[in-house]
């Protein structure tokens, strides 16, 4: 596993919580690229000690306006 941070699509909408971030994607594609980015880097972080909490970097959740949400770090 290399330890450098994968870059990640840029989301079309971000929000913030107290543990985890969640960027917005309209493909399912550009989403999972995205998730792969999030999944690696959580990985490096949680290997660092950091707590998601109930949260699960890369994690896609699909919205009801059809687009895709994205867990991150």
């Amino acid at each position: 596993m290399s330890f450098e941070y994968k870059k990640y699509p840029q989301p079309e909408d971000w929000r913030s919580g107290c543990k985890v971030s969640w960027g917005t994607y309209s493909s399912l594609e550009v989403a999972q690229e995205a998730a792969e980015a999030a999944y690696h880097n959580g990985q490096i972080d949680a290997g660092r000690g950091y707590d998601f909490g109930y949260q699960m970097p890369g994690a896609i959740h699909k919205l009801e306006d059809g687009k895709y949400e994205v867990t991150f770090s």
